[in-house]
């Protein structure tokens, strides 16, 4: 008993002196303030460090490496069967951590293969992304800052700003006058008034020409030239109707000042005209109709004189409006196809005014006989007529005609034809 008691306090005194060796060595490291306090060993503050030390290496278990060894000598001894769990290494634990790591990785890498496309779609948004804040956002904030230094330059004091209020002010009358001119265009055209609506465009285009920085005269003149718009098709429309020679005239000189008309317009004069004109003489030619119900011998005499009337008329006023500017092939088109049509007229109804049977009968009579032959003779007669006066500006359509109506069906004899011809020589 007595020699563990010994032990004990033989230990404690060493290390007593130990904590008292290692308190000194550590002071050395201390700043002024910390030293001067751990000078005296009856200081509280040097004996609560020096009891501090004392616990460090009296702790057995704080002080040991077992626990950093891959064999462990303290549990060599301890088994299941008495109770005691041997605890793990250092070691095992690095490699547990090393399959879990292993473990996560695995996972990893199939969550990546299996989402791949998303993965590449996110990048590229990213590098998009990336780009656009490196590259593009700062192009745009450059621009800024110019618009901003721009917009600087040219600023007005509100001195400037209310010399122009004052002088809009006191001429606020024509600035309504040009507000109104489009509404102004409009009553000119529904009037008729149509050199007037082009005298508005031209001026309101003069203004633009002297204020080119005024958005205001560039939209009014857009709004004009919506009425023009409506204008030109009005014209178009007007033109299918049966009009005198100096409507025509006039509508086609508001039609060569037209701005609307750009791209080969002299072509497109020429097309609109006889476009125009070869409409109104099919509307006239088919408001005939209605007499073939009671007589085709009248319709056929009523369709030489329509044709008689306005298509000479036609080729008249188109030597008039374009003179030295005549499009012959387009002339040509436009009166082989009313000829074919006449041509086709007669191919369908002629046959059908049948001379009467010379079988006597009741109803036979010579008078009759012959009024039909005379009714039939005057009918080539306006054929002739017809193709005389397109004859006169160098048409010859009379070998179409009695190519059609002479020969290839029949209709016409040839000696009829040559005989009412040497009436109009004998006439002449």
């Amino acid at each position: 008993m007595n020699s563990l008691i010994y032990q004990y306090y033989s230990q404690t005194t060493v290390e007593r002196g130990m904590s008292s060796i290692l308190l000194d060595s550590l002071k050395e490291d201390l700043n002024n303030a910390s030293r001067s306090s751990l000078q005296n060993p009856n200081d509280e503050v040097y004996k609560l460090s020096q009891k501090y030390l004392e616990d460090l290496l009296i702790n057995d278990e704080l002080l040991s490496t077992d626990q950093f060894t891959t064999t462990s000598t303290a549990f060599s001894a301890e088994s299941p069967a008495n109770g005691n769990i041997h605890s793990k290494n250092v070691t095992q634990e690095i490699a547990e951590l090393d399959l879990q790591q292993h473990q996560i990785n695995k996972q990893l890498s199939s969550l990546t293969d299996s989402h791949k496309d998303l993965i590449i779609d996110v990048n590229h948004d990213l590098n998009e992304i990336n780009n656009n804040l490196t590259n593009d956002y700062q192009n745009a904030i450059n621009s800024l800052k110019k618009s901003v230094n721009i917009d600087s330059k040219f600023h007005v004091s509100d001195h400037y700003y209310k010399l122009n209020q004052e002088s809009i002010l006191s001429n606020i009358d024509t600035v309504l006058d040009i507000l109104e001119l489009p509404t102004l265009c409009r009553l000119c055209i529904l009037q008729g008034n149509y050199q007037e609506s082009l005298e508005i465009s031209i001026y309101i285009k003069s203004l633009i020409i002297r204020f080119p920085k005024l958005q205001i005269f560039k939209i009014v003149s857009d709004q004009i030239e919506i009425e023009l718009q409506k204008m030109l098709k009005g014209l178009l429309k007007l033109l299918n109707t049966n009009l005198k020679q100096n409507h025509i005239l006039k509508i086609f000189q508001i039609l060569s000042k037209l701005e609307t008309i750009t791209t080969n317009k002299d072509s497109l004069l020429h097309r609109i005209y006889l476009n125009s004109r070869f409409k109104f003489i099919i509307n006239e030619v088919e408001s005939l109709t209605p007499i073939l119900k009671f007589n085709k011998l009248t319709y056929l005499k009523r369709f030489v004189e329509v044709y008689r009337e306005h298509i000479y008329s036609s080729i008249h006023i188109y030597h008039t409006i374009f003179k030295n500017e005549i499009d012959k092939l387009l002339l040509n088109q436009f009166i082989t196809t009313l000829v074919s049509n006449l041509c086709r007229e007669f191919t369908s109804y002629l046959p059908q005014i049948a001379p009467p049977s010379t079988v006597k009968s009741p109803d036979y009579s010579i008078e009759s006989e012959l009024e039909l032959k005379n009714a039939i003779d005057g009918l080539i007669l306006q054929l002739i007529y017809l193709c005389k006066s397109l004859s006169s500006y160098q048409f010859e359509f009379e070998p179409i005609i009695m190519s059609e109506l002479c020969y290839k069906h029949d209709l016409i004899s040839e000696q009829d034809w040559i005989r009412n011809s040497s009436k109009i020589k004998k006439h002449k």
